[in-house]
């Protein structure tokens, strides 16, 4: 039986970093456009190959970007929901760790261009990654209500904007199924600009001193993790309690460390790998 030819697309790869699972797209000539839909399409576990982002990869040599970037690629974030993000930090760890493994990039330290500026990544042989973040602004106290109960927290910029709230209560018996109300009136705003997609973290400081955290996203729901609502975990622990160093936060992918310095890049190390690689179907892209 003759099989139909199949119109190759680009290549894409999936996996994993700091807890975050991520779609890469390689697009070295900046040819790939990409509508939100196909996006949501893109990142839909069941109607396509799933991910917490989609991030596209362009040789800067090549592509009209944004910014006048530094290195030699730039990742072009989009959230699952279509939308354009400034940067990922997880995102460029596993970045960083496919194209060193793909050879296209040499081991060590990579700098690697997005929309918020150039940020550095290192895929150590360990199967380690760690990420630089923006620095972690403390905004100021606000409240979310979750099932009835008022949770009083600390807002924190990351170039993405969140919502720490450190509890007594153990965040395993919290339902994050019903979705939380936060009244965004009272959010304090950062750089004058109210952004409404605020991430949400209860978290638990653990005897042993390491941190455990749930996430919720906006009409999103739970995440397993997401690497800047754990720095911003970080970030908030250390400005309430003064401790200093690198803080261990626990994760469903392992154990991620977070260093946290004043007006410094937020650090954050944690596993990564490479899952599967492939090739899209371009006439399946080309319908989305």
């Amino acid at each position: 039986m003759t099989r139909p030819c199949v119109e190759p697309g680009p290549r894409y790869a999936k996996g994993h970093c700091c807890g975050d699972g991520f779609l890469l797209l390689l697009d070295p000539d900046d040819r790939i456009r990409l509508s939100d839909g196909a996006v949501r399409a893109l990142c839909d576990p069941h109607s396509g190959l799933g991910g917490d982002a989609l991030l596209r990869l362009v040789r800067t040599r090549r592509g009209r970007l944004p910014g006048r970037p530094r290195g030699d690629w730039f990742a072009d974030v989009r959230n699952p929901d279509g939308s354009h993000a400034l940067t990922c930090g997880p995102g460029l760890g596993l970045v960083a760790r496919y194209l060193t493994a793909a050879g296209l990039a040499p081991p060590g330290e990579i700098l690697l261009a997005t929309r918020g500026g150039d940020a550095r990544t290192t895929a150590g042989a360990d199967g380690l990654t760690t990420v630089e973040l923006p620095p972690a602004r403390v905004l100021g106290p606000s409240e979310v209500t979750l099932d009835g109960h008022a949770f009083t927290g600390t807002a924190v910029s990351l170039d993405s904007l969140h919502l720490v709230c450190p509890t007594e209560l153990p965040v395993s018996a919290l339902d994050l199924t019903r979705e939380p109300r936060l009244d965004l009136a009272d959010f304090p705003a950062t750089s004058g600009v109210l952004v409404p997609d605020v991430a949400l973290s209860f978290v638990n400081v653990l005897p042993t001193g390491r941190l455990r955290v749930r996430v919720h996203r906006p009409r999103v729901g739970e995440l397993p993790s997401r690497g800047t609502a754990v720095c911003a975990a970080a970030a908030v622990v250390q400005h309430t309690t003064g401790r200093r160093g690198p803080m261990v936060v626990e994760s469903a992918s392992g154990p991620l460390s977070v260093t946290v310095g004043r007006n410094k890049p937020t650090l954050l190390t944690g596993a990564s790998s490479i899952a599967s690689e492939g090739v899209l179907d371009a006439r399946w892209l080309a319908s989305l």
